[in-house]
This record gives structure tokens, C-alpha cells and sequence, in this order.
């Protein structure tokens, strides 16, 4: 049946309305027509455009339970974000000069968001009297991260005075683009930080 085909295509594999219309061999206003008739709702444009770019499902899978390790890695991810994270709508992204704060926040995506290190980045800014190619090196080892994903510029404010620099390797924003996983983020470091506060409330009035 039209209904059983049409939520396999649509809801199932999430294919776009005018791929749905190519399989039927019919058109766009068709299967807008079929949408309507059956009760099937149909995507937001975001949500249209996030199954576009991420064709094969979300870039990250949230484990159901968590190993000790998780929930302690799970705590400092949160606290990280909470303090140092950029607060944008479409990525995560967190920034520091602090090596320590970026191993521990990829460690956080890698472990208990279990995300598609395709999608993990890391833009440098670098003083531009140290070396671009030593400060990449750097960031490469301590983040086991492929070159190719390590981008370095030279920071070209001529206030930038080199006696003021606190390290050659500059300072280097992690970023990973998704929407979803942001959300999650968020919710989950808002009831975090709720958290801490209702114990911490509890504490005082006892």
C-alpha cells in the first residue's frame, strides 16, 4: 500500500519529499498530497536540512548507561562547556590556550558522545613571530588528531606583542558541527549546573 511505502521512505530511511516522489515516479505536489491525506507530519525545514547533512544518521550515539569513567568524564565535559564552551546554535565549540581543558573535552565527545571524529576540528591562532608548522605538531600529538583537521593561522593584530604571549603553540578552539548533539549539551549542562545548585541549597539549609 501508498502509506506502508510512504512512511518506509519518508519517516524510515527519511528520505526528502522529491526523493519519495522519484521512487513513485510522481511528483513533489503528490507526495505532499499523500503526506496530508495519511496524517503524516512533515519535517521542519531544519529538520530537513540536518537528514541532508547527516545522511547516515546522527554524527554521535549518547550511551543509554555509563562506565565510571564516562560519568566522571560525562561531569567534566558538562563543567568544561559550562565555563569555556561558545554558546552558538549550530556547533560546539570550546577555546583555550590550556592543553589540559581540550584533551579533556575531546575526550568528553570521544567517550561518552561517541562522535564521528570526522567531524571534530581544530582551528589555532598562532603569534606570528612562533612557528605555524611546530604549533600544528603540537596540537597533532597531544590530540591525536590527523593534520588535515588542524588548521593554523597567524594572529595579525599588531598589538599582539610577543613578550605577552603565554604559549607558542597559541591558542586553539575544538569545534564539532551538530545541532542535535548541541541540544543535548545544552539540556544536559542545564540540569547538571540545576543539579549542583538544589544540593547546594539543600546543604545550607541543613
Amino acid at each position: 500500500m501508498i502509506i506502508e511505502k510512504l512512511r518506509e521512505l519518508y519517516c524510515d530511511r527519511r528520505f526528502s519529499m522529491m526523493e519519495v516522489a522519484n521512487e513513485f515516479k510522481t511528483t513533489h505536489a503528490r507526495v505532499y498530497y499523500w503526506l496530508r491525506k495519511y496524517g503524516i507530519s512533515r519535517r521542519s525545514w531544519s529538520d530537513s536540512a540536518y537528514v541532508k547533512q547527516n545522511p547516515n544518521g546522527d554524527p554521535f550515539t549518547i550511551p543509554k548507561k555509563f562506565s565510571n569513567r564516562q560519568q566522571e568524564l560525562l561531569k567534566a565535559g558538562l563543567l568544561l562547556y559550562w565555563a569555556e564552551g561558545n554558546k552558538g546554535k549550530d556547533a560546539i565549540r570550546i577555546a583555550n590556550l590550556d592543553s589540559r581543558m581540550l584533551i579533556l573535552f575531546l575526550e568528553f565527545l570521544r567517550e561518552v558522545c561517541l562522535v564521528d571524529e570526522q567531524r571534530i576540528y581544530v582551528y589555532v591562532r598562532v603569534q606570528r613571530n612562533f612557528s605555524l608548522d611546530d604549533a600544528r605538531q603540537y596540537w597533532v600529538n597531544i590530540l591525536h588528531l590527523p593534520t588535515s583537521r588542524i588548521y593554523v593561522y597567524p594572529h595579525t593584530d599588531k598589538r599582539s606583542k610577543l613578550i605577552q604571549q603565554k604559549s607558542r603553540h597559541g591558542i586553539a578552539t575544538l569545534e564539532f558541527h551538530s545541532t542535535k548533539l548541541k541540544q543535548w549539551l545544552d539540556a544536559a549542562m542545564e540540569k547538571y549546573i540545576e543539579k549542583l545548585m538544589n544540593s547546594r541549597k539543600i546543604a545550607h539549609e541543613n
